[in-house]
């Protein structure tokens, strides 16, 4: 098993060797070129126009979808539910109120891991070796809702906000809407929402550290996936050499990457996976 890994880690090593490495960045031309990996053609034009209809219709969709029927039986079953916890097991025993939580805070596709949920929100936050720091590293969202909530000191007084339960509310009904667009082309509701947290991923680092980033990157460049085998320095040094992360901030740059990522997504530039 170790020679099989080693080999493929040596093989991927010479792979990245040879992948262009511009001094400009990335070629953009890919985004001229039809693709489509199940024989639909996905060209600049298409995907900037689906792009930028998922964008105009984000406020009509997220409040269409708050008023269907199972929307509001599952936000009323976890606004009871909060509201009579008396800790966060309480939340995360229940199936829809965790269901409502995990989804709102980004960690829908975490919902069956209950333990693991137990542990990672309610990590000690001055405890750099805690779990939600541990798993920072490839999943930053169990890190971001641990310290949004501090479950270690307040258990789940803070969730039975008013605010708090709003905020969910509003949050769970736009990851409905993002796994929604996912449906009209993959990686849709994945390149709006990395479009939106773009501007702080400035550096290789923080890219590596959130999966969305990680994702919409990598894809972008052309990276294969078993980059994440490679040392934290070599998977830094190949998304550096392919993309100068200061341009994340820049929106025009940041639409044509997220382009370039729906377009490798489905299928490539002539529909090669890349």
């Amino acid at each position: 098993m170790l020679q099989v890994m080693a080999a493929s880690i040596s093989s991927m090593n010479i792979a990245l060797s040879m992948m262009p490495t511009p001094q400009g960045g990335f070629d953009f031309s890919v985004l001229t070129q039809a693709g489509g990996s199940q024989g639909v053609a996905f060209n600049a034009g298409s995907v900037k126009s689906k792009l930028d209809n998922a964008e105009k219709n984000e406020a009509k969709d997220v409040k269409q979808i708050a008023e269907e029927p199972q929307t509001k039986k599952d936000l009323a079953r976890y606004a009871k539910v909060v509201k009579e916890a008396k800790s966060l097991d309480d939340v995360l025993n229940d199936p829809i109120a965790r269901k409502v939580f995990l989804k709102a805070s980004g960690l829908g596709d975490q919902v069956d891991y209950v333990a693991l949920a137990k542990k990672a929100l309610s990590s000690d936050l001055e405890d750099t070796s805690s779990l939600a720091y541990r798993l920072s590293s490839t999943n930053g969202l169990w890190l971001e809702a641990a310290k949004k909530h501090n479950f270690h000191l307040f258990g789940a007084d803070l969730l039975k906000l008013s605010t708090s339960i709003k905020e969910i509310s509003d949050n769970y009904a736009g990851e409905i809407r993002l796994d929604r667009l996912d449906q009209q082309m993959p990686g849709l509701g994945s390149a709006v929402l990395f479009k939106r947290m773009a501007s702080s991923l400035d550096t290789p680092i923080k890219i590596l550290g959130s999966a969305l980033g990680r994702e919409v990157v990598t894809t972008a460049l052309g990276l294969p996936k078993q980059i994440a085998l490679q040392s934290l320095e070599a998977q830094t040094k190949a998304i550096s050499q392919r993309l100068d992360a200061k341009k994340l901030k820049d929106p025009e740059f940041v639409d044509k990457l997220v382009q370039r990522y729906l377009i490798q997504l489905n299928g490539g530039a002539g529909g090669v996976t890349a």
